[in-house]
């Protein structure tokens, strides 16, 4: 039996891991479920974030109304989207629907406990009341089953899903890629100040702080083609010629362009918070650095570039470690948990 899947959420064009998701769950997924997309979040002014919620919590009520839907699944990262996607729960559950929560709020452990007492137990209460959690690795099983009271069967570590190239050929050099957010949570300024005098191409890539680290690259001297946030076809064409990644992050989910990243072959250089432990491991498939240090990310720099035969070999192994998050094995997997759930 197909499905018929509600997929709520942000736009899937909207940038981050959560529109990257989205948007393969969609192209993917038709094979498996009759998916729908109700979008409740755009970027943009106050006033339209606002009717556009409105519109889109309508829109889930009337196909609920009119018995359209088996699944609901609802994408959530914190703050406001935890609001939102609470109300979608308790409106699901009026009407006997089962609920799936995908979890990819990188700080929402920390905004979390930061909350009022009160309102920690109702956004607990809320989310205990969603049929099944997914999550970004186990590591994020644990946090939310300790800080939510969430019952361990009804929470499932995923990873993120992704599609993986063919194969995988490297040019000649040495092209390090940064690609996120530029600002201190994902330490794209220790990036520059790294690989200052050393002999490599770097590119970086993302939003935020974009103009700013353009001008901490002019000030170190450091020639880094820094772009701005790029599409699919652009990623893939720049992790096509790179050789490593390189993401110091303070704290993460689990990064879409990581898992991309070794999907094409690069080396990942990276720091172990949130997921990122559960698939690189030092020395084996990548090197870990701490969060934004300028001179572990140097050293590991200066060891990829001594040592071909190691890079190599870690190249391979990355590649290896995310075969597994292939989207076609992904939504197999996933399929069957809707399907169990409207068993």
């Amino acid at each position: 039996m197909r499905p018929r899947v509600l997929m709520v959420g942000s736009a899937p064009e909207e940038r981050g891991g959560i529109g990257t998701v989205t948007t393969l769950l969609l192209r993917h997924g038709s094979r498996h479920a009759d998916i729908r997309m109700v979008v409740t979040h755009r970027e943009g002014p106050a006033a339209m974030r606002l009717r556009l919620w409105l519109s889109g919590t309508a829109r889930v009520a009337a196909a609920l109304v009119r018995g359209q839907v088996d699944v609901v699944h609802a994408h959530v990262s914190e703050r406001g989207s935890v609001v939102r996607k609470g109300l979608l729960v308790l409106l699901a559950k009026a009407f006997r629907v089962p609920v799936v929560l995908h979890c990819h709020g990188a700080e929402f452990a920390d905004w979390y406990r930061g909350l009022p007492g009160a309102v920690r137990r109702g956004i607990a209460w809320t989310f205990r009341r969603a049929d099944l959690l997914v999550v970004l690795g186990s590591s994020w099983r644990n946090r939310y089953v300790e800080l939510l009271g969430v019952l361990g069967d009804r929470v499932v570590a995923f990873g993120n899903p992704i599609e993986l190239p063919a194969s995988v050929a490297k040019p000649a050099g040495l092209k390090v890629v940064f690609l996120g957010r530029f600002g201190d949570r994902k330490g794209s300024a220790a990036v520059l100040r790294a690989v200052a005098g050393l002999p490599v191409e770097l590119v970086m890539a993302g939003d935020g702080e974009v103009a700013a680290t353009r001008a901490l690259a002019r000030e170190l001297g450091v020639p880094a083609e820094i772009r701005d946030w790029l599409s699919f076809e652009e990623r893939d064409e720049l992790l096509a010629s790179a050789h490593v990644f390189v993401l110091p992050s303070r704290d993460e989910g689990l990064p879409m362009a990581l898992l991309e990243a070794m999907g094409h072959g690069l080396v990942p250089v990276v720091s172990p918070v949130g997921s990122i432990g559960d698939v690189v491991q030092d020395g084996e498939n990548g090197l870990l650095v701490p969060p934004a240090d300028a001179a572990a990310i140097r050293q590991a720099l200066a060891s990829l570039l001594a040592d071909d035969g190691m890079r190599a070999r870690l190249a391979k192994a990355a590649r290896s470690t995310v075969e597994p998050f292939a989207i076609e094995s992904y939504l197999d997997e996933l399929a069957a948990r809707w399907r169990s759930l409207t068993g």
